[in-house]
């Protein structure tokens, strides 16, 4: 999945996927994110991955079958790692001015998976409200972007397996 684009191959998209898609996609559930996810797998795009994606949403699995399965799927993404201590002390300064702009986010987490993909130059596919008001805050970074195909991109209704 992380490979570079050959003279006659298409640049490949770098998107860094967030827990909220994973669970969708797992459980089968139709959004126009798992939709995405599906045809980025599909498609073979450099999907992304990260330390506190993964462990959050492993943590969700009741089968072992199904972590099996996802940490055989994640240890073939291409996996972005914080740079310490700069991504750690950007994700807090972005909670703080979050914070005296009057925006509320839950979760250092989301912070950090957004300064994980400003930082890397990925897209960033989420369905998750805390994401969503860090990104339209416009203070995550000049770089991050949003998904803008997340809402557009499919019109299947395919059904995935439940994984639990």
């Amino acid at each position: 999945m992380g490979r570079e684009p050959g003279p006659t191959q298409e640049a490949l998209l770098k998107v860094l996927v967030d827990t909220s898609v994973w669970v969708d996609y797992s459980n089968g559930f139709d959004s126009p994110e798992a939709d995405l996810l599906e045809r980025l797998v599909m498609t073979e795009q450099d999907i992304c991955t990260c330390g506190v994606v993964v462990a959050e949403f492993l943590q969700g699995l009741r089968s072992i079958r199904s972590v099996r399965e996802y940490s055989r799927l994640f240890g073939d993404m291409t996996w972005l790692t914080p740079g310490e201590p700069e991504t750690y002390l950007a994700a807090a300064a972005l909670y703080r001015d979050l914070r005296r702009n009057g925006v509320t986010v839950r979760s250092t987490i989301d912070c950090m998976v957004v300064m994980l993909a400003a930082e890397n130059h990925c897209l960033l596919l989420a369905r998750d409200a805390d994401i969503s008001r860090i990104l339209a805050s416009g203070l995550s970074m000049s770089s991050s972007a949003r998904f803008p195909a997340a809402r557009t991109c499919c019109n299947h209704t395919s059904r995935r397996p439940r994984i639990e």
